[in-house]
């Protein structure tokens, strides 16, 4: 019985592996996987639609109608098949949406210890991938060294076919329509096209950043320093990693992960505060420079905020706890006078060794000893990246269980309580740093933000991580605060004051390089006193999204769901 079974099997994979008609059928079929899945949750209307299924269909058809040799022509187009697991596994984690320009970067700038750490919450898709692919190259490589080819009449009729459908799905197209944009467009609705032109965005995107250095030598901010004064002064960016509001304490959550900073004099919290980028890589690059979405094509020319403060005098300091990855957040932080980074690298396993925010602590405290006159830092922190369990010590786990052992809805309690506890961690380097400050006794003014903020399978959704196309409430609302010591507001009453007037403002990161450059009474012809949370002259300006396209968009615009909205209104979060 159990050999009659296996020669069965055996038979039906060797009867497909010699029918080439029945191979072309399996080829198309595993290339319209995503096609599929576009057509029926992407929010087109039905001519949208049928358009994004027919489309590439037709394509499929006619390229495998083209050659007799089927087998060879799938393996030539294995570079097609890798870009539908990418996008395969892209479904897993955020849903609808395209493999973006942002998603291509972030393979560039990720760095390896980050790649391994995600792997594990994904293998569902992995897996489902490689069980639709892996057979399929199988099969391909085998028709094409036993020469099966596809019959000449088969092949006719299918690029008529083809013909046929493409013909139709470009008529059909005149009538597709993108509920959320009212226009219809292939190079971003159509997939693999969408997909394809992104990647050509990418790749252009990377050029021009590889070539900064040479692009923004000559820029200036021309600043200089208005205000001169015997007492030297500290101004102090903290940069937070994935660190989203809704987790905070301070913000109304219902856990205790604030216990420190909810009782630390001189805070001034800001409860609508939201991010420009859900990217690292674009959203810590506007923290650190002048530019915002609205005009983030000049980041090419432009030197960061550590430049703007030495021209003005400050000796600049950037300690950073993450990899280096040759992106504009590396330039930025290396034009200061001290770079350093804590994060080291195994040069056999390209892994990189954790180490916990607070080791930045000492070496700040011990370069503001030794170091004279005005000082400008930056601390880039590591945050609550995923993994988070990763993110904080023993004695910070404080929210059990948090025995993550997969990324599923079914782990939803471990996975949060392996975030809250992050948070809570950065509760404690924050706290520590800002008492580190107040010992030294010379007037600082603190700002933190974190770069974005993080899905955690809050909704029906099922959405996790940060970095989607399409961003969400949680990845856009993130925690921002000032910290002044008792001499800064000594010497600055009227900053603290009106820091204070400015907490229930609607701001974006976009404030921070003109908040920090007028705090410190540095003029240039690039700060702009209307973005200053300390000066008379702020002024509220509707918020924007820098969108994978790098084109500024209302974030209300940017296809958020009811589910973001209802967070939004129950907050008073205002465009």
């Amino acid at each position: 019985m159990f050999m009659r079974e296996k020669i069965q099997r055996k038979s039906l994979w060797g009867r497909l592996s010699t029918n080439a008609v029945a191979l072309f059928y399996i080829y198309l079929a595993v290339n319209m996987v995503p096609s599929v899945y576009f057509a029926l949750f992407q929010p087109l209307n039905l001519l949208g639609r049928a358009t994004v299924f027919l489309f590439p269909l037709s394509l499929y058809v006619l390229v495998f109608s083209l050659f007799k040799n089927i087998g060879r022509t799938q393996i030539l187009l294995f570079p097609v098949l890798f870009i539908h697991a990418f996008q395969i596994v892209l479904f897993y984690l955020f849903g609808e949406d395209v493999i973006a320009v942002d998603m291509y970067l972030n393979v560039a700038t990720t760095n390896t210890s980050e790649i391994t750490e995600l792997l594990g919450s994904l293998l569902p898709s992995i897996a489902f991938v490689c069980l639709l692919y892996i057979p399929t190259i199988i099969w391909a490589i085998l028709q094409w060294k036993r020469k099966i080819y596809l019959p000449k009449f088969f092949r006719h009729k299918a690029f008529n076919t083809g013909l046929a459908l493409l013909i139709g799905s470009l008529l059909l197209s005149l009538g597709a329509k993108n509920n959320n944009r009212n226009d219809f467009a292939f190079t971003v609705d159509v997939y693999p096209i969408n997909a394809y032109y992104n990647l050509n965005f990418a790749i252009n995107k990377w050029k021009k950043v590889q070539a900064y250095p040479e692009t923004s030598k000559d820029f200036t901010f021309q600043s200089t320093l208005t205000q001169k004064d015997d007492q030297r002064e500290l101004f102090v960016l903290i940069v937070g990693e994935t660190s989203r509001a809704h987790n905070w304490q301070v913000y109304g959550y219902d856990r205790p992960t604030n216990p420190l900073l909810s009782q630390q004099r001189n805070v001034v919290f800001y409860r609508d505060a939201l991010t420009q980028s859900n990217t690292t890589h674009k959203s810590v690059s506007m923290i650190l420079s002048d530019v915002n979405a609205s005009n983030y094509e000049e980041i090419y020319q432009r030197k960061g905020i550590a430049q703007a403060f030495k021209e003005a005098g400050f000796t600049t300091i950037c300690l950073s706890n993450q990899s280096e990855n040759n992106s504009f957040i590396e330039y930025f932080t290396k034009e200061a006078d001290i770079y350093q980074t804590i994060r080291t690298t195994d040069p056999k396993t390209r892994l990189t060794v954790n180490r916990p925010d607070e080791d930045l602590i000492p070496i700040m405290t011990n370069l503001i000893e030794k170091t004279k006159g005005n000082l400008f830092i930056v601390l880039h922190s590591y945050g609550s990246h995923f993994n988070y369990k990763e993110r904080y010590p023993l004695a910070y786990q404080q929210f059990t269980p948090d025995n993550l052992t997969a990324v599923s809805r079914s782990q939803k309690e471990q996975l949060v309580n392996t975030y809250d506890n992050s948070i809570l961690y950065t509760d404690h380097f924050l706290a520590s740093t800002l008492q580190a400050l107040q010992q030294i006794k010379t007037p600082t003014m603190v700002l933190y933000t974190s770069d974005h903020g993080e899905d955690l399978f809050d909704d029906d959704r099922a959405l996790f991580l940060h970095s989607s196309p399409t961003p969400s409430y949680y990845q856009l609302h993130i925690p921002f605060f000032m910290w002044f010591s008792d001499s800064f507001i000594e010497e600055h009453p009227h900053q603290y004051e009106l820091a204070q007037q400015r907490q229930a403002a609607p701001i974006s990161t976009h404030v921070i390089f003109h908040t920090l450059l007028d705090a410190a009474a540095i003029e240039t012809p690039y700060l702009k006193r209307a973005f200053s949370l300390v000066n008379p002259q702020f002024k509220a300006t509707p918020r924007l999204y820098l969108n994978d396209h790098d084109l500024a968009v209302p974030y209300q615009q940017m296809n958020l769901k009811e589910e973001d909205f209802e967070q939004i209104k129950k907050l008073n979060l205002k465009k």
